[in-house]
Parts: C-alpha cells; structure tokens; sequence
C-alpha cells in the first residue's frame, strides 16, 4: 500500500486531511527505519554461518593435533 492509498483510505474515513497527513507521514517514516531481513539475507546468513562451523573445526582439529603432539614429545623425553 502507498502512501496516496493510506492517505486517501484515511480521508474517506472521516479523518481530517490534516490528520491523515500527518499519520500518513508517520507511517512512511517508520516503514524507511525498518530493515527486514530477505530469504536472501538468511540465505547469505546460513552460508556465512557454515563457513564459520567449518573454520572452528578446523581450528579445534588442530589444536587437538597439537595437544596430542605435546603429550606424545614430553612422554618420549620425560
């Protein structure tokens, strides 16, 4: 619905012409600060997120590599 749609909705609704506009313009406002999100935008943010779990694996495989190579260096030398 624009705005011309709202505003005439309203009038023939008895609201004054003043107010329609005013509330007309408070609506148009309010949709401009609403962000949200697209199928797109959860797409891109499901992708985002399986790349991270991939990299954390990643990560924690090779700290345990590391951790385990430790342990196996200081039980030959110890």
């Amino acid at each position: 619905m624009n705005t011309l749609e709202i505003f005439s909705y309203l009038k023939k609704a008895g609201i004054s012409e003043s107010h329609s506009e005013a509330i007309t313009y408070v609506l148009k406002e309010s949709n401009f600060y609403c962000d949200f999100a697209t199928k797109t935008d959860l797409k891109d943010l499901r992708y985002e997120m399986k790349c991270l779990e991939h990299r954390l694996t990643n990560k924690v495989g090779a700290i345990v590599v590391g951790t385990a190579s430790v342990v196996i260096l200081l039980d030959k030398y110890l």
